[in-house]
């Protein structure tokens, strides 16, 4: 009797053990933090997806959402004759102060490009010419001032997209993290090759740690900025 007790035990034993290698350890393993911001990251993505195709009938052609009434509306910048015999002028500054405060998601490879101060170019009124846009002045100031700056052609958006400059590209501080403009404390919803200069405009490329929300504004994946 002992002895087919004590086999049954050794048998349950041994099912156990078994079940157990079988099925695989069940413990959970809690996520880093590295690991949850980037979940957070991508759902956010995903959120604003989701919201720009329910919006997709109020769109103009190139994906640009209904401007603010009383905001400057977009142009097409090959409609527009530029003439170099009239100077206006604007304010530019450019800046990246956000990444100072979200220095665990940088890119510390580029710590030696990051202004101690986050200012790569400093507020300076500016000379233009009537029919320039946003992107042709930064364009022209940083090529003048020997600042790296890189870009691309978006034809869906019309407009030329800001993936660099002095080094520091979108996606150098986090998933959320890329330039934006903003033009009289205003950040337009349209490419900076569509919005057409005015004399007196105050502009600002400011990079985002956060789809904006950390420069006081909110970006859109489909039509640049807003």
């Amino acid at each position: 009797m002992k002895n087919k007790k004590l086999r049954l035990g050794l048998f349950i034993v041994f099912i156990l053990v078994l079940a157990f290698f079988w099925g695989g350890n069940k413990e959970v393993i809690p996520l880093e933090s590295d690991e949850i911001n980037i979940q957070d990251s991508k759902n956010e993505k995903e959120r604003i997806i989701v919201k720009d195709n329910e919006n997709k009938d109020k769109k103009d052609k190139y994906l640009t959402d209904p401007i603010p009434e009383g905001k400057p509306k977009p142009v097409e910048w090959q409609d527009i004759t530029k003439n170099t015999d009239k100077e206006l002028k604007a304010t530019l500054s450019v800046t990246c102060k956000s990444i100072l405060n979200n220095m665990h998601l940088f890119n510390m490879d580029k710590l030696e490009v990051l202004p101690e101060d986050g200012i790569i170019y400093g507020t300076k009124t500016v000379v233009f010419y009537e029919g320039e846009s946003v992107f042709d002045l930064l364009l022209r100031e940083m090529q003048e001032n020997k600042i790296h700056m890189e870009f691309v052609m978006t034809p869906i958006y019309n407009s030329h997209y800001i993936e660099g400059i002095n080094n520091i590209y979108e996606f150098d501080c986090g998933e959320l993290s890329g330039w934006m403009y903003k033009v009289n404390d205003w950040f337009p919803n349209y490419g900076a090759s569509r919005y057409l200069l005015k004399d007196g405009d105050i502009v600002e490329w400011i990079y985002t740690c956060d789809l904006g929300r950390d420069i006081g504004g909110s970006f859109s994946i489909t039509g640049g900025e807003e």
